[in-house]
């Protein structure tokens, strides 16, 4: 038996359903009084594509970090990379005044470092560290830098080396021993007040500096070691009178406006590979629809918005609401290990002359905006970086000839890179992981 429904159930439920309706469609909404008498639209146009590409810069500085990077690994995806670090050690404030007992017998030097848990590659693959004398104090090589192409003389012959595995999540350390007639020598030289220890200068020339290397092979890792006090070359001895006490005097890390890394990569057989003498610039392709990422190898993103003032035509008036760039690592190109993606992205202005320069500011205006990955941990198809650049966009809009203005993608200054994280950029055309520009703009008819 069918009951008939109270209006008072009925007319409220219909209204509910007209107003679900009405709200459902929002191609056209009119604003009032705009100063015409047609149409507002608000309109999301993700359709305008960024040309990006990948810019590797020929040399980069890299002294005065505050940072040793020192290991070789081989990227399948971005070649070979090998770093090696230059430094010097100081003289201790005492050493020229010291005085020792007629027991004090020399034991070893070592020299020490701590890693600070930065690294690119397979932690689990031991490497050989090696340690070089340099034949000659480092230099500015130009312009009161040293940079990652800089070199400086060996001493023929490793002065020492160890063959050990490193683990980041521990509290582990690099000590390899030196020679014990190196030690012995530098032992009896302090005990002799001989001219080398009397000045820091006299040491540096008779120390000019080391290196820290890995062998031309080795597949591990390249490690960051932090470039201050925990840097140090230690010398042990003891005493017997009036018992046996072992003693310690350590040399600190020193001139580090001199202390440079050298890293070097091998492009071959990869995307970033040279095609011609002197190509700095590469594009993404069918089979690589991807740009890179990794300024600690002096790799940048690069994007540019060449057809964005094509959005003028699209009605009488254009206001831009809100402009996004949304940028996303290809899956399966980073892990949590050897292969981080960079812990957080900002974006620095440049045009043709790929010239770096100020960061995009944030909504306040005074400091740089950041954007840190958000995982899709669940589907893996939506991981992202995001950028609210509707200002900047809003610029390149009113400014006639901005089409070759565009930005780099970077975690830090390649200048002042601590990181080696890297990151895998899908582009328009990838099948799944797309860099867009995202526009909401409102058009008047």
């Amino acid at each position: 038996m069918n009951i008939p429904k109270p209006a008072s159930v009925v007319l409220p439920g219909l209204c509910l359903l007209l107003s679900l309706l009405t709200a459902c469609y929002k191609d056209e909404i009119k604003f009032g009084d705009m100063g015409t008498d047609g149409y507002t639209r608000i309109i999301t146009i993700d359709t305008i594509t960024p040309v990006i590409s990948t810019y590797v810069l020929d040399s980069f500085p890299t002294s005065n970090n505050k940072i040793m990077l020192v290991g070789r690994w081989e990227d399948p995806v971005m070649g070979v990379t090998r770093a090696s670090s230059f430094f010097q050690m100081g003289l201790p404030a005492d050493v020229p005044n010291m005085t020792f007992p007629n027991d004090a017998v020399y034991d070893s030097l070592a020299m020490t470092l701590r890693p600070n848990k930065q690294y690119y590659g397979d932690t689990s693959q031991a490497q050989t560290f090696s340690v070089y004398e340099l034949a000659y104090q480092p230099d500015y090589t130009y312009s009161n830098y040293l940079y990652n192409t800089s070199s400086t003389a060996k001493i023929a012959g490793v002065l020492g080396s160890v063959t050990q595995r490193i683990r980041p999540s521990r509290n582990d350390s690099l000590q390899i021993r030196l020679p014990q007639s190196k030690g012995d020598e530098l032992f009896r030289k302090i005990k002799l007040q001989a001219g080398e220890i009397k000045t820091d200068d006299n040491f540096r020339n008779y120390l000019r500096g080391f290196c820290l290397q890995v062998n031309d092979n080795d597949k591990g890792a390249i490690f960051g070691f932090t470039a201050d006090s925990s840097v140090m070359m230690k010398l042990y001895y003891h005493t017997t009178i009036p018992v046996y006490q072992e003693h310690v005097i350590e040399f600190a890390l020193t001139r580090t406006e001199y202390q440079y890394n050298q890293v070097l990569s091998d492009r071959r057989n990869t995307p970033l590979e040279r095609k011609f003498a002197g190509q700095q610039e590469f594009f993404p392709s069918t089979q690589y629809p991807y740009a890179f990422t990794q300024a600690g190898t002096g790799v940048m993103m690069k994007m540019k918005f060449p057809t964005l003032r094509n959005i003028l035509g699209i009605g009488s008036v254009v206001k831009l609401l809100n402009a996004k760039v949304i940028i996303k690592p290809v899956e399966q190109t980073f892990d949590s290990y050897g292969y981080r993606l960079p812990d957080t992205l900002f974006l620095a202005q440049t045009d043709a002359t790929n010239t770096i320069g100020s960061a995009l500011p944030d909504a306040g205006g005074s400091a740089t905006m950041y954007s840190a990955p958000s995982i899709d941990y669940i589907y893996r198809l939506n991981t992202n970086y995001t950028f609210d650049v509707s200002s900047y966009i809003n610029y390149l809009l009113n400014t006639a000839g901005s089409s070759e203005g565009g930005v780099f993608v970077l975690e830090e200054g390649p200048g002042s890179a601590k990181k080696l994280n890297r990151g895998l950029m899908g582009i328009r055309t990838h099948p799944k992981y797309k860099t867009q520009l995202v526009l909401t703009v409102m058009t008047v008819e």
